[in-house]
């Protein structure tokens, strides 16, 4: 019997629990460094759910979902496929399997779901009736959701620059009753600091996540969101790669080689991790792709820093490039920050996963030309994954090797086609 295309999983077999990476990293790596600064741990209280907290802390490998989050989840399109490139494969004459992970197909167009669900449910669950959010175009349409579906208020702070260039994601935000607001805002004190010194006018991740911060922090019965970076996030996001393991059982197969974009690698690569670290998978092979104008995981220095550009966050460890950095203009607006998830970073120092480093005109290319053969447009930061994955092919095709290759297709462009658009009309991108 020939294997299928698109692999499914019946609603019947979505997963019960989020996978917790970090005990098993205290058991097979060194321990991953607790956060400092006890000051600003205990100010965490007045802008996070005490729920969203207790799993940030969380030494439970398994976190049951709750059957209204469950219920939501597969709501938006859970469970998603897992479906063969072959096409792409034909195109490229390789012999390696090429496998990517539908997130792109549900209700946001992004995984950022997965966490905007969870993170909406236990904040409405602890009392709170507005959710402050902070951050890129994507998470601030998933967070738009969730706040709807637990009739939450919602204000959302992105930077200035993407009102324009993320119109289509601002409008689903606003058709969902967020307030949108553009950063450096005149509404925080960090926003008008920034504003008076003439700084960051474009705004970034990091100075949007201050603002969110300070906005939650201040109003009665808010709390703060955000779609990156902290553990409970990535536990949330594992529930695309519980779906993919058991999608491969279901065809008899297991990939060689995972890969993600350095947005979103975390959690749908963690379930296949946990394998290697037990060893019962120990030549599995993890790719994170991040773009060459925000090379964090190779110019980025690893030590103690804070998430946000304020310091209104405790110090973490992790691969930063300073929290006062400025990126560039590139188009996958989600990698515009200065930092990743610090059991990312714990991952790279251990030598568990290798980085990709990539300019964003090839970028831009390699998903054209997925586009063409495979019909789906990738978002600006799965193209990442795209162009790591198309790379690992050709190697194996040198090598004469038939590799088993999964990424994650994190999201699709329907919502957010400057890019494309720039590359199309201009025959090149300002950033190469």
């Amino acid at each position: 019997m020939a294997e299928p295309r698109k692999i499914l999983l019946p609603v019947d077999e979505f997963p019960k629990s989020w996978y917790n990476i970090v005990p098993d990293l205290t058991k097979s790596v060194k321990k991953l460094a607790e956060p400092k600064d006890s000051k600003r741990i205990g100010r965490m209280e007045e802008y996070m759910a005490p729920s969203l907290l207790a799993q940030e802390t969380s030494r439970d490998r398994e976190i049951p979902i709750p059957d209204d989050v469950r219920r939501d989840l597969i709501w938006v399109g859970r469970p998603t496929p897992l479906q063969r490139a072959n096409r792409l494969e034909d195109f490229l004459k390789t012999r390696a399997k090429i496998y990517y992970k539908r997130e792109d197909i549900t209700y946001s167009t992004t995984s950022k779901t997965n966490t905007a669900i969870p993170q909406a449910y236990y904040i409405s669950k602890d009392g709170f009736e507005k959710i402050v959010g902070g951050g890129g175009a994507q998470w601030g349409s998933a967070l738009s959701i969730g706040a709807v579906y637990q009739k939450l208020k919602c204000d959302f702070i992105m930077p200035q620059s993407y009102l324009e260039l993320k119109e289509p994601h601002r409008i689903l935000m606003e058709v969902n009753q967020v307030s949108v607001l553009g950063s450096p805002s005149g509404t925080t004190d960090v926003g008008k600091k920034v504003r008076k010194e003439k700084k960051y006018e474009t705004g970034n991740v990091s100075l949007s996540m201050s603002e969110a911060i300070e906005k939650a922090t201040d109003e009665e019965k808010s709390a703060f969101a955000f779609g990156n970076f902290f553990n409970f996030v990535m536990l949330h996001q594992t529930i695309s790669g519980l779906e993919a393991k058991k999608q491969f059982e279901l065809i008899g197969k297991y990939p060689d080689v995972v890969i993600g974009s350095v947005d979103d690698f975390g959690g749908f690569a963690f379930p296949f991790v946990a394998d290697k670290l037990t060893g019962e998978k120990p030549d599995t092979r993890f790719i994170i792709a991040q773009s060459k104008y925000v090379p964090v995981l190779t110019e980025g220095k690893l030590d103690f820093d804070y998430a946000d550009y304020a310091e209104l966050t405790p110090l973490y460890r992790f691969h930063s490039l300073g929290h006062d950095f400025d990126p560039p203009m590139i188009h996958a607006g989600e990698m515009r920050y200065h930092g990743v998830p610090p059991i990312v970073s714990h991952l790279v120092e251990a030598g568990m996963i290798e980085v990709k480093t990539y300019a964003q005109t090839e970028c831009f290319k390699t998903g054209m030309e997925f586009a063409r053969v495979q019909g789906v447009i990738p978002s600006h930061e799965t193209q990442y994954a795209v162009k790591a994955a198309v790379d690992e092919a050709l190697k194996a095709k040198e090598e004469g090797k038939e590799e088993i290759i999964v990424f994650n297709s994190a999201g699709h462009t329907m919502l957010e086609s400057t890019g494309y658009l720039e590359l199309i009309m201009d025959k090149k991108l300002k950033l190469s």
